[in-house]
């Protein structure tokens, strides 16, 4: 039981806050939680913790990819509203 709790504390200190985390690191955190859970022979407990913290992480990667798609819709909006049409309407092969 000392064991468990031993190594459910080492996890938790290995993965901080998601909220901190940017997608990149959050990503390969959530790719070494992948690849240790399919690996096999961890205890139930500790297989339960760091699902639970693979979902906070997934929850994390999520929020950041829909920030990001929002951002690229309102920048693409904006230059849509604010560009010439002829730039809109560029041709790329133009007759000289």
């Amino acid at each position: 039981m000392a064991e468990q709790l031993d190594s459910e504390s080492s996890i938790d200190q290995e993965t901080p806050n998601p909220e901190a985390l940017s997608f990149e690191e959050a990503f390969r955190r959530l790719g070494e939680m992948v690849d240790s859970l399919e690996s096999g022979g961890l205890p139930l407990a500790e297989s339960t913790v760091i699902y639970q913290q693979g979902m906070g992480l997934v929850r994390r990667c999520n929020q950041l990819l829909n920030e990001a798609e929002l951002k690229i819709t309102q920048l693409t909006d904006d230059f849509g509203k604010g560009a010439p049409s002829d730039i809109l309407d560029w041709d790329e092969d133009p007759e000289v």
